[in-house]
């Protein structure tokens, strides 16, 4: 087994996209791949981003990667050069350069020669419409929606719909939005997302609604627990998780049918 050592260089933590890029790195590898944060001590799959986010690793925590397999030795030189020089990048946003046009200041303006910042216009024109207030679904309908024998089922169409929903999304975006989709999507695919709820299913007989809705509190407490670069995350998961409702929903409706 061979091991790298590191100190967490993200700023705000390891959440979900710097654990997508991780995962995406040690996945390359047919070696186990073990992430252990030492002040928590807590040790992850580090092929798993849900894992990963699990172990509430901060900036400036001890942690390792310990390497056993086959190819470990070539994975510690990748993975090695990958902590120390770009691991940081992964949660930093690339900008995008834009050209920005100047327009001309008026006479009684220039005179005073201001410090100018220009910016690029986000919609142009004027929009009309109907203010609407969105409110988010309650949670609580489904959570009494007793266990049924098509619950397996549906999880995976659930799965299956979310993740159709992302990658869609992810073929009309760009930039950050676009790495920030598929860190997200990287998660709902993750077999630590379906495993966890499919165990509340099987040994607490919850229902598939309660079910998803308990891997949410539970995921959404421990991230609350920990430092606000990780607690302010929480929130993210919850959307996540309403759309898997959502998709659960739009699922048996389509069974139903």
């Amino acid at each position: 087994m061979l091991t790298i050592q590191f100190l967490c260089p993200l700023p705000n933590g390891l959440h979900a996209r710097p654990a997508w890029e991780l995962k995406e790195q040690c996945s390359q590898w047919q070696s186990e791949i073990t992430f252990i944060n030492h002040r928590q001590n807590a040790k992850a799959d580090a092929k798993s981003s849900l894992a990963l986010i699990g172990t509430g690793t901060l900036f400036n925590d001890s942690c390792s990667l310990n390497i056993s397999g086959s190819d470990e030795e070539q994975a510690r030189r990748v993975l090695e050069e990958y902590i120390q020089v770009r691991f940081i990048d992964s949660d930093s946003v690339q900008p995008t350069l834009a050209e920005l046009t100047a327009h001309p200041l008026p006479r009684s303006l220039s005179r005073l020669n201001p410090d100018l910042l220009y910016g690029n216009v986000l919609a142009s024109g004027v929009g009309v419409g109907t203010l609407t207030l969105l409110q988010s679904d309650s949670l609580d309908s489904y959570r009494v929606i007793p266990a049924s024998a098509q619950d397996s089922t549906l999880l995976e169409h659930s799965l299956a719909t979310l993740a159709e929903q992302l990658n869609q999304q992810l073929r009309e975006r760009d930039g950050e939005s676009k790495t920030i989709l598929s860190a997200h999507l990287s998660l709902i695919q993750d077999d630590e997302f379906a495993g966890n709820i499919r165990h509340l299913m099987a040994e607490q007989h919850q229902g598939l609604g309660a079910a998803i809705i308990s891997n949410m509190e539970q995921i959404c407490a421990k991230l609350s627990a920990s430092a606000s670069g990780l607690s302010a995350r929480a929130g993210q998961r919850h959307s996540r998780y309403q759309r898997t409702v959502a998709a659960y929903h739009l699922a048996g409706t389509k069974t139903a049918q």
